[in-house]
C-alpha cells in the first residue's frame, strides 16, 4: 500500500542515495501522521515520492543551512538498555512506540511522554518499552533508522534515538545527511570505522531491509495507521497523549 506523509514544503528535494533499488515504500497500511497531544496539532498528508535512484553522492547537501548538532535537551536513561528497548524482559507490560526519526510529533513524544513513561512504570520494572522503526517520510528516515540500528550493534541506540530527535531541521532537507549522521555518532562515543563500514550503501541496504520487513509484516498486523502510535501488550492504544497511554497501561497492570 502506500504511504503517505505530510505536504511538501513547497521547496525541491535533491536527490539521495537510495536504500530502495527503486520503486515507492510499500507496506503497512496507509500512513497518516497523526498526534493527539495537548490536542492543538493536526495531521496533514500527500502521496509519498517514489524511492529516487542511486547517485554518486551520499546524501548530499541540505537545502538550508542547517544549525551546528546540538545535545539532546532529554536524556534516556540507559541503566536498563537492551539493544533499542528499555527495561526487564519479564516486565509484565510490554508498550512499544512506532515512530519515525524525523516526525516531528514523535520527536515531540520523545521529549514530553516517553520520559514519563520511563520514569513511572520502567524504572519500576513494570514495564518495558520498545522502539519500533516505522520509516517512511523518505530517505532520510531510512538512514536514520539504519545508523540508529548500527548505534545498537554498540550499545547505544538510546543516545543516538535522542540525538536523532534533537537535532530534526524538516523532512529530508538535510538533518540527517550522511556526515551529521557521522558526527552524531562521534558524539555518543562510537567505534567509527565500524559505524562507517555500515553506512557503505550495500551494508545499508541489507539492514534496512531487515528493518522494513519487521515493520511492513507487524504494522499490518495491528493496523498501525499513524505515528506515533502506541502499543501495550499488543493492542494500539486509541490515542499517544501521557493521559491515554497512563491510563492503558494502568488498565494492562490491574488486568482491566
Amino acid at each position: 500500500m502506500e504511504i503517505t506523509e505530510h505536504p511538501p514544503t513547497g521547496r525541491d528535494r535533491r536527490p539521495a542515495l537510495s536504500l530502495f533499488a527503486g520503486g515507492a515504500l510499500s507496506g503497512a497500511a496507509v500512513v497518516v501522521l497523526a498526534l493527539t497531544l495537548a490536542g492543538v496539532l493536526r495531521p496533514g498528508g500527500s502521496p509519498s515520492p517514489s524511492g529516487a535512484s542511486p547517485t554518486p553522492d551520499a546524501v548530499v547537501g541540505p537545502l538550508v543551512t542547517l544549525p551546528p548538532i546540538v545535545g539532546p535537551s532529554v536524556v534516556t536513561p540507559t541503566d536498563l538498555a537492551v539493544g533499542h528497548a528499555l527495561g526487564a524482559l519479564d516486565a509484565p507490560v510490554t508498550i512499544e512506540i512506532w515512530a519515525d526519526f524525523q516526525c516531528p510529533y514523535c520527536a515531540l513524544f520523545a521529549s514530553l511522554v516517553e520520559p514519563r513513561i520511563v520514569d513511572t512504570y520502567v524504572e519500576s520494572g513494570r514495564a518495558r518499552l520498545v522502539f519500533r522503526d516505522l520509516a517512511f517520510l523518505g530517505e532520510e528516515s531510512r538512514w536514520a533508522a539504519v545508523a540508529a540500528r548500527l548505534a545498537e550493534e554498540q550499545s547505544a541506540f538510546w543516545p543516538f534515538h535522542d540525538y536523532l530527535f534533537a537535532n530534526q531541521q524538516g523532512e529530508n532537507r538535510g538533518s540527517f545527511a550522511i556526515e551529521r549522521l557521522r558526527e552524531i555518532a562521534g558524539r555518543v562515543g562510537l567505534d567509527r570505522a565500524t559505524f562507517d563500514a555500515g553506512l557503505e550503501l550495500e551494508a545499508a541496504r541489507a539492514l534496512f531491509a531487515e528493518i522494513r520487513a519487521e515493520f511492513e509484516t507487524d504494522a499490518a498486523r495491528l493496523g498501525i495507521r499513524s505515528t506515533p502510535t502506541v502499543t501495550v501488550n499488543g493492542t494500539v492504544v486509541d490515542g499517544n497523549d501521557w493521559e491515554t497511554v497512563k491510563a492503558a497501561i494502568d488498565g494492562a497492570l490491574t488486568g482491566g
